[in-house]
């Protein structure tokens, strides 16, 4: 589901979110997964032997499977706005309705910009303690085996070969070659690849690139936004916030990833939710004069396999 489904908001908590959605494009494109508070995450790493074909008469070959599931929390992330009982009483001296829903929309859209940029950031940083979720560059680390923590029921060795060290500056027309064949390449490794995420510096990069070579394109997502395309797969430009451009290869800390994505509920990358966008309108407190509304998101990160994701590192431009 996207997050205007698995939501399923109307009225102001509609306008509210779609207001969100503006300043933080990840949740134009990330995959939301129904799953309680306390949730299994089973990775799909079964495993087969031998061959399907077999002679008339004969049997099939049969692979057991053992599954390794791994309890799961979601990670919770609120803020509240509370606008004192003064404001309410301006009606009585001829502000109208309309006016003191627009000063309480202004203030509900800058609260909920706010937390939908701190949660996207976290939906790539998330170091999976400190009661923050686990974000993809914490789960595929630019580092070889021994720098990965097992994680959703991938050893360090298959997290490892989720990351590919680049080790190239795209400021010539031969690393920019290099790279496009790289980047190519990795895509084929996840079948379905639906978004590339890069931050904004490496974005425009890439869409210049693509331009050169005739990979360029456009597409609409499903909120009807258009976005740049790379051989058809879309480019989500998100913030240095979210995606650094200071990371280092242990000489230069110039440095930024990028990372090749399948969202989608079932063996691909999604965030588990029991929410989505939890949203409270303002309500009468019990301990102040204040209505307060509450804004909140309820999730983890989920990637059921190791063909799903690709991180590329070590990107400089």
């Amino acid at each position: 589901m996207n997050i205007a489904q698995i939501s399923n908001l109307s009225g102001r908590g509609a306008n509210l979110l779609a207001r969100m959605l503006e300043v933080a494009p990840l949740f134009q494109f990330a995959e939301f997964k129904p799953d309680p508070s306390t949730y299994v995450h089973i990775a799909d790493k079964d495993s087969f032997s031998g061959s399907a074909a077999r002679a008339e008469g004969g049997t099939l070959q049969r692979d057991a499977q053992v599954p390794n599931p791994e309890s799961r929390n979601l990670a919770l992330y609120g803020r509240e706005i509370s606008i004192d009982d003064v404001r309410k009483m301006d009606a009585n001296v001829g502000v109208s309705p309309a006016g003191l829903r627009l000063f309480a929309d202004r203030r509900l859209n800058g609260l909920g910009a706010k937390l939908a940029v701190e949660v996207q950031d976290e939906m790539l940083v998330g170091v999976d303690a400190s009661n923050r979720m686990l974000g993809i560059s914490y789960f595929v680390k630019d580092a070889d085996a021994t720098g990965q923590t097992p994680k959703l029921g991938f050893t360090a060795d298959e997290l490892a070969a989720m990351n590919v060290q680049v080790g190239l500056k795209l400021d010539t027309d031969a690393n920019q070659k290099a790279f496009v064949e790289l980047l190519e390449k990795e895509m084929a490794n996840v079948p379905g690849a639906n978004a590339i995420l890069c931050n904004v510096n490496l974005g425009a990069r890439l869409s210049t690139i693509a331009r050169t070579i005739g990979a360029a394109g456009v597409t609409t997502n499903n909120f009807g936004q258009p976005v740049q395309t790379f051989n058809g797969v879309p480019i989500v430009k998100l913030p240095v916030s979210a995606i650094p451009q200071n990371e280092s290869d242990g000489v230069n800390t110039d440095n930024t990833s990028l990372y090749i994505v399948r969202f989608a509920e079932e063996l691909g990358v999604a965030f588990s939710t029991n929410s989505g966008f939890l949203f409270t309108d303002f309500e009468e407190s019990e301990v102040g004069p204040q209505g307060i509304a509450r804004l909140q998101f309820f999730l983890n990160l989920t990637v059921e396999r190791q063909d799903a994701l690709r991180r590329l590192s070590r990107i400089r431009l």
